[in-house]
């Protein structure tokens, strides 16, 4: 079991990345993010700490809040980003960055809520 101090740490930390996102994107299509190089690079990163960061909250966290979200294909996106980076598409890493981001915030506030109660 992880410390309640990490999980809420970690939290935190998808919390920043997901917003990040949403400000890098904002307003951006696919076919200024394709010509963008610093927008590619900074959404890689942002989904690899999603991915690292998920990958050490608690399981008793992530898998008895009622939420809906893939946290194992979360991780399995952080790894496929760090150690297959020579696979990545950046009509995924997009997708990814517009499509599956408001799912999650939502399921990450739903776990802050109820932090407490996963806790005890």
């Amino acid at each position: 079991m992880k410390h309640e101090l990490g999980d809420k740490a970690r939290i935190s930390h998808v919390i920043e990345a997901i917003e990040n996102i949403e400000i890098i994107l904002n307003n951006i299509s696919f076919e200024e993010f394709s010509k963008n190089i610093e927008k590619k690079l900074a959404i890689e990163r942002l989904l690899e700490i999603i991915g690292e960061a998920t990958n050490h909250i608690s399981e008793q966290v992530l898998y008895n809040s009622k939420t809906s979200s893939p946290w194992k294909k979360i991780i399995a996106t952080r790894n496929m980003i760090s150690h297959e980076y020579f696979r990545v598409d950046e009509s995924l890493l997009y997708e990814i960055a517009t499509k599956n981001m408001m799912p999650l915030k939502k399921d990450i506030q739903t776990i802050v809520k109820d932090l407490d109660k996963y806790l005890k």
